[in-house]
């Protein structure tokens, strides 16, 4: 009975990781009551057609995507990494992100800091990616919006990120 029982509790946890949540204060990864209007906004499309995707980055993370139905809209994806020290990396990031040596590639741009999102929150315009951190947790929002102005891009990706920064409060 016990084997059945842990074998429930882990098929219930799958089901909870993969399928969309409507409560943000239950879903620290996806904040879908602000994440998904922030998207349909920008995408000129109704909530209904966002779809969500939870999984895990490259960084062994939880993370989120965000993707209204049509080509050339914006996608969204949030990854919150809880490891320690989140303000130190992501100030470390910000220094090495900065740092060329020798004749720089063409295009290159270096890390834009960002005022209101606390200390080192930056867009790094190489990865169309926004980091920054509430002390707790280090949150990227990347985004793929292709021919979107950077000011754009910067604008959803501020609106996603809010949430986050109050989360550890």
């Amino acid at each position: 009975m016990r084997g059945a029982s842990a074998g429930a509790a882990i098929v219930a946890v799958l089901l909870w990781a993969c399928a969309p949540s409507a409560d943000a204060a239950g879903d620290p990864v996806c904040h879908t009551a602000t994440s998904v209007p922030a998207v349909a906004a920008a995408a000129h499309v109704r909530s209904a057609d966002i779809t969500i995707a939870r999984s895990v980055g490259g960084n062994g993370m939880p993370q989120c995507t965000l993707r209204p139905r049509g080509h050339g809209r914006p996608s969204v994806m949030v990854n919150v990494d809880n490891g320690p020290q989140a303000a130190w990396r992501l100030m470390r990031t910000v220094v090495e992100a900065s740092q060329i040596f020798g004749v720089p590639p063409p295009g290159w741009k270096p890390p834009i800091g960002l005022n209101g999102l606390g200390p080192y929150a930056s867009w790094f315009p190489e990865l169309d990616a926004l980091m920054a951190t509430n002390r707790v947790d280090l949150v990227t929002v990347n985004i793929n919006w292709p021919r979107a102005p950077r000011k754009a891009k910067i604008a959803l990706a501020r609106r996603i990120v809010v949430p986050y920064l109050h989360l550890a409060g």
